[in-house]
């Protein structure tokens, strides 16, 4: 199955860049896999669409803050995001609204489309570094991902 690991982020807002970290640390492991892209998007709206045409399955790592335990890793699908289906916008448009217009022009877009949300501690001071306590638990998450996604650790 023809994967794209997409990390999604920002890379000045401290841990908003978790899943950017994350897709980085995942194809450093399996980079050299013939069925797995890996790439890196700060822009959302339709690049998201763009990035993802022609293959079957997309994977997600994102963000999310939600007052959880950090590190917590949430598992959506595109159902979870079903009410976040917007078009005000076409800078604004998300991940479902992108799949749905996608699919909706009869788009090559994924079928499989897996979204993991890493509960974070902060998103809003600048630096280019994670927090120290999310640092620290990106090694599982990677695995924890990694086990999923490529059945290895």
């Amino acid at each position: 199955m023809r994967t794209l690991v997409l990390g999604v982020g920002n890379s000045i807002l401290s841990d908003d860049a978790v899943g950017l970290v994350v897709a980085r640390r995942l194809e450093e492991r399996f980079g050299g896999r013939d069925d797995a892209d890996f790439g890196y998007n700060e822009e959302a709206g339709f690049t998201l669409l763009e990035e993802s045409l022609g293959y079957e399955r997309l994977v997600v790592v994102d963000s999310i803050l939600t007052g959880v335990e950090p590190g917590t890793i949430h598992r959506l699908d595109l159902s979870d995001l079903g009410r976040s289906i917007h078009s005000n916008s076409p800078h604004g448009m998300n991940l479902a609204t992108v799949m749905a217009l996608g699919r909706a022009q009869g788009m090559d877009v994924p079928d499989d489309v897996r979204i993991y949300a890493i509960e974070v501690i902060d998103t809003l001071t600048f630096g280019e570094e994670l927090t120290p306590q999310m640092a620290e638990r990106v090694g599982g998450i990677v695995d924890e991902i990694a086990s999923e996604v490529f059945g290895d650790t």
